[in-house]
């Protein structure tokens, strides 16, 4: 949804042993919390009355869906942050909150008891716009399936939807700032007719500082109609085609009673049980409570990891093909995956993906990536390679000044299990390094570019290093290791220039302080 959300999947996080610890007793707590409510879901004893009291249609009424948190069940998205300010709250004990440059959204899908939307049906919210940074536009985004139902206040900056279309409509200026106001939408303006179902809620603005409070739908329909008769809330249930329940629930409904498998039955009669049946909310009800906050503390946990992104396999492999004179358009042979004939071929039994082809590459038989990433760390320490041309191995190469020392090195570094610091150590411990970079007329003579190892590695340092010790010798360098990236000084105005005018990569803030300025290079 947000363009510029820096973990788009496919993602790896990387948590802490400390953040491992607390999730794994998170989880665990959760699984306990899950395993007592199936219990007793299938250990409730259910009757059906002999009268049943079916709901009645309701007078219009406000149903508040988000008050300190998402709704139960739904899977939240985009960072959500709440805060109990600005004060006074409209209502609950927090307010969820984002500062954003440029465009930037949080929002939520999946909720397991949806808004229904009937005839005059009104959506709400509360919302404060910060004074001293008051955003340029709000939208508000519902989802029934689709997220083409938006409304909008303030400028013209968020490009999404037709304009003056159910999939962007304004509604008018931004409200005034420093107060909460409410915001009101007509469902059927942003084509949410009757019947509809909204089980997503999204909140986005274009730069500033927002909060947003509580909210939900003035509705006629019931959101959470009281039913003491299963029998009639099925046939509820099958007349509305079962839009409201999820996937495997939806199917079932839809089969005649008598058609239905006992899992069918037993999973509808569980559902209504544990979500519906008044006579079981005060035992139920207490065990959601529990596990959404368990779910909630997971999750806060897991977001507070540090990610990286990583390459997902696609399921179809992309073809390629030999192209006629390089022209694209010009398509010859299709081209398979393979390795070249000259060297080992692929393992049996390993998949030829991204990943067989990484096991081949660190494959003990191969004969070049081990010494070629040996010559390539031995550039980095000595200045030039065993091999000169690091970049060529092949016909057109330099060959190497010590053949049997590349061998040897090679060799050591795959027993070594690749441990490149452990190879580095090797290097910097060697009596070739620590020797005096001083050389005489003679020796200079014989090897000015010291490819006999007669004399210490002299070579211009990378800008890294420098850095690093021009912070040494200063004393202001910090030897802290790792933590979140840094923002480091950048010449004013580069970001409008380089960076794309939708996005919030043009503002760019320089981080401040020792710890971040001044931490050493990894």
């Amino acid at each position: 949804m947000d363009g510029n959300r820096k973990d788009p999947s496919p993602v790896v996080k990387v948590l802490t042993d400390e953040q491992k610890t607390q999730l794994a007793d998170a989880q665990s707590q959760l699984e306990q919390l899950r395993t007592e409510l199936a219990t007793q879901v299938a250990a409730f004893e259910y009757v059906e009355p002999e009268t049943p009291a079916k709901p009645q249609p309701a007078e219009p009424k406000e149903f508040v869906w988000i008050d300190d948190a998402v709704p139960t069940g739904a899977k939240a998205d985009g960072g959500w942050q709440f805060v109990d300010n600005p004060k006074p709250l409209p209502s609950g004990q927090k307010a969820s909150t984002r500062k954003a440059e440029g465009l930037s959204q949080h929002f939520f899908t999946g909720a397991s008891e949806p808004l229904r939307v009937a005839e005059g049906d009104r959506l709400f919210t509360y919302v404060y716009l910060d004074p001293k940074n008051t955003p340029k536009e709000i939208m508000l985004q519902w989802n029934d399936g689709s997220w083409d139902h938006r409304a909008y206040w303030g400028g013209n900056h968020i490009d999404w939807g037709v304009e003056g279309s159910v999939s962007r409509k304004r509604i008018g200026d931004l409200p005034p700032a420093g107060e909460w106001v409410r915001l009101e939408v007509s469902a059927a303006d942003v084509g949410l007719n009757p019947g509809a179902v909204i089980n997503g809620w999204a909140f986005t603005q274009f730069d500033g500082t927002t909060y947003w409070d509580k909210a939900g739908i003035v509705s006629k329909a019931d959101q959470q109609p009281v039913y003491d008769s299963l029998v009639a809330w099925l046939q509820d249930q099958a007349a509305a085609k079962g839009s409201a329940l999820p996937e495997p629930l939806k199917t079932a409904i839809n089969i005649e009673p008598d058609k239905r498998s006992d899992k069918q039955h037993k999973a509808l009669r569980d559902h209504f049980v544990e979500h519906v049946y008044v006579g079981s909310r005060a035992i139920f009800n207490p065990l959601h409570e529990k596990i959404a906050a368990m779910e909630k503390r997971a999750k806060e946990i897991e977001d507070s990891a540090a990610t990286t992104l990583v390459f997902r396999e696609a399921k179809s492999q992309k073809p390629a093909y030999m192209l006629e004179r390089g022209e694209y358009d010009r398509r010859k042979d299709e081209v398979k995956r393979a390795t070249p004939a000259i060297l080992p071929p692929m393992p049996e039994g390993v998949p030829n993906d991204r990943l067989g082809f990484a096991n081949w590459l660190v494959d003990p038989a191969h004969p070049l990536t081990a010494r070629v990433t040996v010559n390539r760390l031995w550039q980095q320490v000595f200045g030039t390679g065993i091999v000169k041309t690091s970049e060529d191995f092949g016909s057109q190469g330099e060959p190497p000044s010590h053949p049997e020392l590349l061998d040897w090195l090679a060799v050591q570094f795959i027993e070594d299990g690749w441990d490149v610091k452990h190879l580095m150590k090797r290097f910097v411990m060697s009596a070739a390094y620590r020797q005096s970079s001083q050389v005489t007329p003679e020796k200079l003579e014989r090897d000015p570019k010291n490819r006999l190892l007669a004399r210490g590695p002299r070579y211009r340092l990378d800008a890294e290093m420098l850095r690093d010790q021009a912070l040494a010798v200063s004393g202001l360098i910090v030897d802290q290791m790792g933590g979140p990236s840094v923002k480091p000084p950048q010449p004013d105005g580069l970001w409008f220039a380089v960076g794309y005018s939708g996005s919030n990569t043009v503002r760019f803030k320089q981080d401040e302080g020792p710890n971040k300025l001044y931490r050493r290079t990894l």
